[in-house]
């Protein structure tokens, strides 16, 4: 990641009478439009701030963010703009600074960088309404020659009125018409004005029960301890907490958090959505008065209020998914990232920014520190600890109240598929270990990344596999819905009866998902209360908090579910963990694959044991010797570390390079290739010539998975040892990445998560 190149505006700057402003459209246009100012107007234009401007030949009306503000103009010509569309700048000048940043780094137009930071609810003004309201005119009844009796009455209604109400509500209380009152305004006797009311009232103080913060171990006060240095400092640095699961990551959190509301700053606390669980924001609020939470499942009106809370300092604490990285928090102090190595920060569409290295920029552009927290840390991080002077790594190596990890036994499939005939989901090691738990009456958590109930459809007579006709995939049965769906463009289409290609009348389900897995667990397990957590499942509103409460008061004895139940939860009562099939992303075409499995078992590992009745982990895998497995069994991420570190050293993938990867789309393959193959040529051109090099340019080739909703995908990854290198190259070939055919796009992600 780099260092950001732009500093922070001073509000003397924002303050600057306006004659010109360069203004960021919401366009895949790498470029920013002027516009004069019109003289009535000059004063209250200022950077951050939302304006409508005409674009175009048509002068079509548009809303645009006004970048900058300008003393002169050197074209010749240049159309005004219509005039601001609220009230101030909703982008402050941090946040404007670190788009700017984000803008050159990600390869993103500005506007589109600037529509993103901005929540839709707020460009919408969900929760206000516009009202019209009846007050009295400039003129009075001793000004009219006659006024009518119903005419009186609306008048004295008003004056008898505290405050102005709408002319229907006037007109209930007259008894008589609007048109009354109508009158009343052509007389001058009365006006009607126009006013915006919110929805927003409410006290931002939820009452949680109080908890006594527990004692800290010797290294936990050291951690703490380098946090609370920084912060005492207000200087920019980041600290990296690597502690295995129930090492009290959380509480150091919470008391640095303390010690910068205490000192009136605000903190943001990034966690992955799966995290944001009732337990996770109940530990924040029982800490603290005022904390917003942010995350998908809020309501627009939801959204904008909580926004309005931290922009107006009455949110001591931000709780939040990817995008609270972006809250308008203006005395922010901190930020922490828990659970720092998940993917699901990574933003999959433009502009395709990961919130760790966001909030990083944004802290050093206000020098306040910042802490990542994980019990698996990325390799990324793991390795700036050591090249890196403004990263510390504290290590917290044992649960809190000494409880020991849980024991890991490995379940070798290769070998149990013979125990039995027919189809096992549950080795019988994992079956019995269900069964022994149950019995004692405590609960099991049972993981599997794969949804649905068959994975893949397939005909025994000829071959032919279902798979999706917009997609190079597979589609997946779901047996609840009866319909086999594609889960990268969500087609359904009915099962077959008959095999499509050869007419055989016997077609087979394959593969295993969880909604096969919860019908196996309640045909051998009757009696246990089994939910499950998935996509499918959890759509409606609070169906994820519902379900979490019910496992915490002990109302399911069983959990099921994929990556969502993986990390952030804390049940005492869950003394076993059962992974049914660790290999699921173990052979994916990438890079990260190792690290990913090895993630995945430790988080969900971690799950178990975490209260005085301790707990155990079968983890059921066909490669048993596979180092991500094996190392995750012996809780040693010390050694997977140094060992992973060393493979991408060798073969020249991140930490040790920084990656970007070109992605060229379209319904036509012939045409994709073609211009796959132009951009890879001018790429290499270009790269040659770059000084911060050397650079790789490898490709074209097609995507792992070439075809996704009837788009044909090509890509070419890009190697530098640094991110000089990546940024000197795409800062002299931005221009020539817009494709010239409108059937084909270009998508450019720097620093990439997956290369599938």
């Amino acid at each position: 990641m780099s260092e950001p190149e732009t500093s922070v505006m001073t509000p003397a700057e924002q303050a600057t009478e306006a004659r010109f402003v360069s203004v960021a459209l919401d366009l895949p246009l790498d470029r920013l439009y002027t516009y004069a100012v019109p003289p009535a107007m000059s004063g209250q234009i200022a950077p951050g701030m939302r304006v409508e401007v005409p674009f175009g030949r048509g002068n079509k009306p548009m809303v645009g963010y006004v970048a900058e503000v300008l003393d002169r103009c050197e074209l010749p010509e240049v159309k005004e703009l219509r005039g601001p569309v609220d009230d101030g700048p909703l982008i402050g000048p941090d946040l404007m600074a670190l788009a700017r940043w984000m803008a050159h780094y990600y390869v993103t137009p500005l506007g589109q960088v600037l529509t993103a930071i901005l929540p839709a609810a707020v460009k919408k003004q969900a929760g206000f309404k516009t009202v019209r309201l009846v007050v009295r005119g400039e003129r009075t009844e001793a000004d009219m020659d006659r006024v009518l009796s119903k005419q009186q009455r609306v008048l004295d209604r008003l004056d008898a009125l505290d405050n102005p109400v709408t002319p229907r509500e006037l007109a209930r209380m007259a008894g008589c018409t609007t048109a009354v009152i109508k009158a009343l305004e052509q007389k001058g006797l009365v006006r009607i004005v126009t006013k915006q009311t919110e929805e927003f009232a409410r006290d931002l103080y939820v009452p949680v029960e109080s908890e006594t913060p527990p004692e800290l171990n010797n290294e936990q006060r050291l951690a703490l301890q380098r946090i609370k240095a920084l912060i005492a400092k207000g200087e920019f640095g980041c600290v990296v907490v690597n502690g295995v699961t129930g090492s009290g990551k959380t509480e150091i959190y919470l008391r640095a958090i303390e010690q910068v509301v205490a000192a009136g700053g605000q903190a943001i606390v990034l966690v992955p959505e799966i995290a944001l669980t009732p337990q996770t924001i109940r530990r924040f609020r029982q800490r603290f008065t005022e904390v917003a939470v942010l995350h998908s499942h809020l309501t627009d009106v939801e959204r904008h209020r909580e926004w309005r809370d931290i922009r107006d300092g009455r949110a001591q604490v931000i709780v939040g998914a990817r995008s609270a990285v972006f809250a308008p928090a203006g005395n922010l102090r901190l930020i922490v990232i828990d659970e720092e190595h998940e993917t699901s920060f990574k933003q999959e569409t433009a502009p395709r920014y990961h919130a760790r290295d966001v909030a990083l920029v944004r802290a050093h552009l206000l020098g306040v520190p910042v802490i990542l927290g994980s019990a698996t840390p990325s390799l990324e991080s793991k390795h700036n600890c050591t090249t890196h002077d403004h990263y510390a790594e504290t290590r917290l190596t044992a649960r809190v109240q000494g409880r020991p990890m849980p024991p890991v036994e490995i379940v070798d499939l290769r070998l149990t598929s013979r125990e039995r005939k027919g189809y096992h989901a549950l080795s019988m090691a994992l079956e019995k270990a269900i069964a022994e738990t149950l019995d004692r009456q405590e609960q099991v958590i049972l993981f599997l990344n794969r949804r649905g109930f068959s994975t893949y459809v397939f005909c025994p007579s000829c071959g032919y596999t279902l798979r999706c006709t917009d997609c190079d995939v597979s589609m997946t049965f779901h047996r609840e819905a009866n319909e086999c769906r594609c889960h990268y463009c969500d087609r359904a289409v009915a099962p077959p009866e008959k095999c499509p290609a050869c007419g055989s009348p016997s077609m087979n389900f394959f593969g295993l998902g969880t909604e096969r897995l919860e019908e196996e667990v309640k045909r051998k397990f009757e009696l246990a209360r089994i939910a499950r957590m998935d996509s499918d499942t959890m759509r409606s509103r609070g169906a994820h908090n519902q379900v979490l409460t019910a496992v915490r008061d002990r109302q399911v004895d069983v959990l099921i579910g994929t990556q969502m139940i993986a990390k952030g939860l804390d049940f005492p009562n869950v003394t076993l963990v059962g992974v049914i099939n660790a290999d699921v992303s173990m052979n994916l075409p990438d890079f990260r694959a190792s690290e990913r499995t090895f993630q995945l078992i430790s988080q969900v590992a971690g799950r178990a044991g975490r209260g005085p009745k301790g707990g155990r982990i079968l983890v059921q895998t066909f490669n048993p010797d596979h180092e991500a497995v094996r190392l995750a069994a012996a809780h040693d991420y010390e050694g997977f570390a140094a060992m992973e570190l060393e493979h991408r050293r060798t073969f020249g993938y991140p930490p040790f390079t920084r990656l970007a990867r070109i992605i060229v789309r379209g319904g036509n393959e012939d045409q994709v290739l073609a211009h796959c193959r132009d951009v890879t040529q001018c790429l290499r051109d270009v790269a040659a010539a770059v000084p911060s090099g050397p650079i790789q340019v490898l490709g074209p080739a097609p995507c792992p998975i070439t075809r996704i909703n009837r788009q044909f995908r090509y890509q070419v990854l890009v190697k530098a040892p640094k991110a000089r290198g990546i940024m000197d190259l795409f800062d002299r070939v931005r221009d020539s990445l817009t494709p010239g055919n409108d059937d084909l796009a270009i998508a450019v992600d720097i620093d990439p998560t997956s290369t599938l």
